[in-house]
């Protein structure tokens, strides 16, 4: 059997390619700009993913696939063309990782453009399974993580609504899970959160308590994240999408709601916001600390 996995140098793709090493299962990695270290029982393959000239090389032979790719406009056209080109050349089964907010109505074209993939695969002839996690902690390792170094704070403009946060290193795990047994979560739709909501201000205390100062939450306003954004020369409709999901997060209801479904598939509590403080505190840490 041998397991593809796309965007295989991300977040979540470099963690899954890893853990698929670690069981010995030969894996195809497919990457398209950063060359990955090697592994045992991986082959390393550089594909534009829009090329569809370069599909079939680096599909073929492929059991199953796992499915990811950068949150780029246009996002599910690619995504359906690597869906073509793995029912043509008989992938049996394609774990696709999805957004907990996919839907044909969402504000996000984001997750428009997931629902679109997903409507496809489900209408291949392939088998599937859906992962449709939530934020990522992984997210804080960027802007909160140099505003926590500067000033001792993190910032955010959904008050005081709270998110069940969840780990990448957990959805790489279930998706570990879903590819080696995946007869077993065939036709399934997996929400993924983190075990518990949580708001920005016990994000804050978690940081502090894993690098021992003090740190606070500063709530901003949509319009100084579209500011800061737009400052970074962040792309218009990438603000759009981002601040979509953030209002979402606001308002609270469905984006608050914790699932099982981790603890189910892994037979462990997900990792929490004090876990990956401290595994994470050297980034969080100021210059001499």
């Amino acid at each position: 059997m041998v397991i593809t996995v796309t965007g295989s140098t991300g977040t979540i793709g470099s963690e899954l390619v890893r853990l698929l090493s670690g069981a010995g299962t030969p894996t195809r990695a497919l990457f398209h700009h950063r060359q990955p270290e090697p592994l045992p029982g991986v082959v390393h393959a550089q594909v534009d993913l829009r090329d569809e000239r370069a599909l079939e090389p680096a599909l073929a032979g492929t059991d199953r696939l796992f499915l990811l790719t950068d949150n780029q406009k246009g996002l599910g056209e690619v995504q359906i063309g690597v869906l073509r080109a793995a029912e043509r050349l008989g992938v049996s089964h394609v774990v696709k990782l999805s957004a907990l907010g996919a839907s044909d109505h969402s504000n996000s074209w984001i997750a428009q453009e997931h629902w679109q993939a997903e409507q496809a695969l489900q209408q291949s002839k392939m088998a599937w399974t859906l992962l449709r996690p939530h934020a990522f902690m992984q997210n804080w390792l960027g802007e909160a993580a140099d505003s926590v170094r500067r000033e001792g704070i993190v910032e955010s403009p959904i008050g005081d609504a709270k998110v069940p946060f969840i780990d990448s290193r957990d959805i790489a795990a279930v998706a570990l899970e879903v590819l080696l047994h995946a007869e077993v979560h065939a036709g399934r739709k997996y929400f993924l959160t983190g075990g518990e909501a949580v708001g920005y201000a016990e994000v804050a205390s978690a940081i502090g308590r894993a690098i021992g100062q003090r740190v606070v939450y500063r709530p901003i306003t949509m319009d100084e994240a579209r500011a800061r954004e737009e400052a970074r020369g962040t792309p218009q409709e990438s603000i759009d999408a981002l601040l979509a999901i953030l209002t979402y997060q606001r308002a609270g209801g469905p984006t608050s709601t914790v699932s099982d479904n981790v603890a189910h598939l892994l037979g462990r509590q997900p990792g929490t916001i004090d876990d990956f403080a401290r595994d994470h505190a050297d980034r969080f840490r100021g210059d001499g600390a």
